[in-house]
């Protein structure tokens, strides 16, 4: 009985020490992805020379394109500024109301045009209306192409109350 008490204990200590295996295993895979999984978002944060900017002499390109949303009571786009030049705004109405979206250059602040009652008037000194996206449903998308000079513009829903609610962006131009 010794003998198979003996031979009991050793299957025993053996069952656990190839538990102990498999947790250590277990543990080794759970580092190792674990720093892979740190390396691979390190790299992914890290710049390379092409993204550090200013490498060979020129500017980052900015895009020409932009994209943005008019909704109760904001307008937001994708990019702040743009070069100087065509320029083309794609517009999804996400309210649920109709709004309109205009461009206009002015050197006044985001949000300090002098309203006539619920609205400014669109011809009033310190503003050029470029152009504008007349009143469209909500959830439809509408595009502008225009053509921008250097400056500093607001991009804005001027339907009676919406200027006034916020629904305006400042946006630059540059050269």
């Amino acid at each position: 009985t010794k003998i198979m008490i003996d031979s009991s204990r050793r299957r025993g200590s053996s069952a656990i020490s190839r538990g102990r295996e498999i947790m250590n295993i277990r543990h080794r895979i759970v580092v190792v992805s674990a720093l892979l999984a740190m390396s691979v978002g390190a790299s992914a944060c890290s710049s390379d020379e092409d993204d550090a900017g200013d490498t060979d002499g020129e500017a980052a390109t900015e895009s020409t394109e932009i994209t943005g949303s008019v909704k109760e009571w904001s307008v937001s786009v994708d990019a702040a500024s743009a070069p100087a030049g065509a320029v083309s705004f794609t517009i999804d109405n996400e309210g649920t109301i109709g709004h309109e979206f205009l461009i206009v250059k002015t050197d006044i602040a985001p949000g300090e045009i002098p309203l006539d009652g619920d609205h400014f008037p669109e011809d009033a000194d310190g503003i050029e209306v470029i152009d504008e996206i007349g009143e469209y449903d909500a959830e439809t998308t509408e595009t502008l192409d225009v053509t921008l000079d250097a400056g500093t513009y607001q991009l804005v829903c001027n339907l009676p109350g919406h200027y006034s609610s916020g629904m305006f962006t400042g946006f630059e131009v540059e050269a």
